[in-house]
């Protein structure tokens, strides 16, 4: 079996990683309340008026109506980039929908904006008050300017103070308005450099096991500690809200079908979160990781499973749990790698051979092999990303089940893995 990979030499040894610090405007008075209100409505018809030109190009924008803008808003001169920015990213995004068929109209249509302020119309400091020790000053236009008290979370402080210390630089800051509530995304970055790996974290997503762990070292290429999380509270959380759906369609309740919808998201994400966390604090157990993922472009096209089938997996987030893991791996310095999972599920880690699975177990016609099919799959994938670096045959062990598996909750349940 060989499997296409990315090869590891390609991946930088730095890498510029953001990070979105999330704080509430804490009992800004009447008079801010209604300067940013303005300059939200504002905003909202500056990036609609772009919307009209229907271009991804921020040049042509910049020419052809960045002076009309100017005399047409009362606006910062930042505000009016910035709403021209975001303007070409809707319609790159709507292209993009459109292509893959998920959006019907010819236009995108704006119901709801945040305001983007840049290094240049903001700044931000940690004072003694003793309401809150951090404010954030916005330039609205060019004569209005507000000072707002902002508060954090326990961990959303931890990440405000290391940028106070340098440790991220400031970029974005995101006015959003949610409830009747102002809340500041403060979008920051830094540098991190990826560290040369010893272990491979083989990663396999599926439907049954959301995600599935192995790790594989440079020095015994025998596979250790597998793990799994189960799909299972992901499978009821999309059960439930699809039979909501189905109830208020039927009673022609489609504003209430949108607001579960994005219930249903929120607590969907909050379990990737969660799950994304517990993967990388895996893989920091382990001496200088790396993780191997595969790579799901064209996943979802290729499926030729059964109608309910497919409804069921076109509604799992297997990318965006990838881009979670990524994102949290990276801010510890594992790198992460894809590569091809052709065959990945199909083939028998300890011999090559390609067999069909029907269960939950494979089982290799040639050489006996029963195991586990989700961490066979994570064995193939840590196995090609190390024969992409260069790490000898990456032979596998003799006798699979000395692998220690674990399940999600940590009980030591092993799956089946026996040898022939």
């Amino acid at each position: 079996m060989f499997l296409e990979i990315k090869n590891f030499r390609d991946v930088p040894v730095k890498k510029e990683v953001q990070l979105t610090v999330v704080g509430k405007v804490f009992r800004p008075n009447k008079k801010k309340v209604l300067a940013l209100n303005k300059c939200l409505e504002e905003y909202f018809r500056l990036v609609n008026w772009y919307l009209n030109f229907n271009s991804t190009s921020k040049t042509f924008l910049h020419k052809n109506s960045y002076e009309s803008a100017k005399k047409l808003f009362n606006l910062n001169t930042a505000l009016i980039q910035t709403a021209r920015d975001k303007a070409v990213e809707i319609v790159k995004s709507f292209n993009e929908k459109k292509k893959e068929g998920k959006v019907k109209t010819e236009r995108p249509k704006l119901k709801r904006i945040s305001i983007r302020f840049d290094k240049r119309c903001y700044s931000f400091a940690k004072t003694t008050n003793k309401l809150t020790p951090y404010w954030l000053t916005l330039s609205l236009n060019r004569k209005e300017r507000v000072t707002l008290p902002v508060v954090f979370g326990e961990r959303q402080r931890k990440f405000i103070e290391e940028a106070l210390q340098g440790k991220w630089q400031f970029c974005t800051v995101e006015m959003v308005k949610k409830n009747g509530e102002w809340y500041a995304h403060f979008v920051l970055k830094k540098e991190i450099e990826l560290i040369e790996p010893e272990t491979v974290i083989g990663v396999d997503l599926g439907e049954w096991n959301i995600a599935t762990t192995v790790a594989v070292s440079k020095q015994n290429s025998k596979p250790m500690k597998g793990k799994f999380w189960s799909g299972a509270r992901i499978r009821e959380i999309r059960g439930k809200y699809a039979h909501l759906r189905r109830n208020l369609q039927r009673k022609k309740r489609l504003d209430l079908v949108r607001k579960i919808g994005r219930k249903e998201e929120r607590i969907v994400n909050q379990q990737l979160h969660i799950i994304a966390n517990e993967i990388v604090a895996h893989a920091k157990q382990f001496e200088k990781p790396v993780i191997a993922m595969e790579k799901l472009d064209g996943i979802r096209e290729n499926m030729n499973s059964s109608a309910k089938l497919n409804r069921r997996l076109h509604a799992w987030s297997f990318r965006k749990l990838q881009q979670y893991i990524e994102y949290k791996a990276n801010l510890e310095g594992i790198p992460v790698v894809y590569v091809n999972p052709k065959n990945s599920s199909k083939s028998c880690h300890r011999c090559g051979h390609v067999a069909r699975t029907k269960s939950r177990e494979f089982r290799c016609s040639k050489c006996g092999l029963v195991y586990n099919r989700d961490l066979n799959a994570a064995i193939n994938l840590a196995h090609a990303l190390m024969r992409g670096m260069g790490w000898g045959s990456c032979e596998p062990p003799k006798l699979p089940d000395e692998v220690l598996t674990q399940s999600q909750d940590g009980t030591g349940e092993a799956p089946s893995v026996r040898a022939g």
